[in-house]
């Protein structure tokens, strides 16, 4: 009788990790995986857990409603979904970035307005949201375009003296918030000079741009990701070689699965922007990489996702999906949305 049962278990066992590893393969599954994740991510945040983030985390608030922002759009653009559905869901993590509450953790006499983690963000939201067709059934389609045309004009109007790195807080800048904000403006011209000005402030000899603005010679794996994820939705085929030297330096394969070290030296320093790091390996570089090499349609992103996906214990419950026991919903965020590039 009990071998009988551990024989089941074990079936079970090998069918819960079969499922686990394939699903980024097989439409069906990928599907249901997202569909649940926002399902689950959109009330955790509805319910208030963006607080919680934000005293986790110096930017959880808008960090976690961008994130599930751009998933959802993204999402939206691939599938069949109901769309009035999905741009509540998007409707209201806009509603929480752009509250005073979220406003107020950000430093209003920065040039632009409440710096460039702020501005960055909340635009490439706006600009991937008014640009999907989840935007037609918008019920906040007024505020979008004026605050997407009020940050142009304060990142635009900033640069006019002179390039330089955006301040996301006071006397502190990183280049990765100064590139999605390049990204999320409409401005052909200054994109490409901002572009060229980052690239050459660099001073790491990989050409690599450097993690924060304090130190020209540092690079990192979280913000390295980051960075080559954008520079491929910017300039493509420039992305393409910045990312041959970003893999060279941080990533390492083992049977196919693509682990990130967070530091160049393959060292364990870790603060906010790099989560966990095991045997010199960052968590959120890690994720943020399977996004990267997603958009060069690179096959073993989809591999490396699908054990990530495994091995944090997915459970599905009730249309919901989540991670870890539901421990750590930031990690839930960055699978969702790098799933959403596949």
């Amino acid at each position: 009788m009990i071998e009988r049962l551990l024989k089941y278990l074990g079936i079970l066992l090998f069918i819960y990790i079969l499922l686990g590893v394939i699903t980024p393969f097989n439409s069906i599954l990928r599907t249901r995986s997202i569909s649940n994740q926002i399902q689950y991510l959109s009330k955790e945040l509805d319910n208030g857990y963006d607080e919680i983030l934000q005293s986790r985390f110096p930017e959880g608030k808008i960090f976690s409603n961008a994130i599930l922002a751009l998933a959802t759009i993204e999402y939206s653009k691939k599938v069949n979904i109901d769309q009035k559905t999905y741009a509540k869901i998007v409707d209201n993590c806009i509603n929480r970035i752009h509250s005073d509450r979220a406003t107020s953790k950000f430093d209003s006499l920065l040039n632009p307005k409440y710096g460039m983690f702020y501005n960055g963000w909340a635009n490439y939201v706006y600009s991937n949201y008014v640009n999907s067709n989840l935007f037609n059934y918008s019920q906040i389609g007024e505020l979008v375009n004026s605050e997407s045309a009020l940050i142009e004009s304060r990142i635009i109007s900033t640069l006019e003296d002179s390039l330089r790195m955006l301040e996301s807080y006071k006397s502190a800048a990183w280049p990765a918030d100064n590139m999605i904000g390049l990204l999320s403006i409409d401005k052909k011209k200054v994109q490409s000079n901002w572009l060229n000005f980052m690239l050459n402030s660099t001073k790491h000899k990989s050409g690599l741009i450097h993690h924060a603005s304090n130190d020209g010679t540092i690079i990192r794996g979280s913000s390295s990701a980051m960075i080559t994820f954008l520079l491929s939705k910017l300039q493509p085929k420039l992305a393409s070689d910045y990312n041959d030297a970003y893999k060279e330096i941080f990533v390492n394969e083992y049977l196919g699965i693509q682990l990130v070290k967070e530091n160049e030296d393959g060292s364990s320093y870790t603060d906010y922007d790099s989560g966990p790091i095991i045997f010199g390996y960052g968590a959120s570089a890690t994720i943020m990489n399977i996004k990267t090499q997603a958009s060069f349609k690179c096959k073993k992103a989809k591999l490396t996702w699908g054990v990530m996906n495994t091995i944090s214990m997915p459970i599905y419950f009730n249309s919901e999906k989540y991670y870890l026991l539901k421990r750590e919903p930031m990690f839930d965020l960055f699978m969702l949305w790098a799933s959403t590039e596949f």
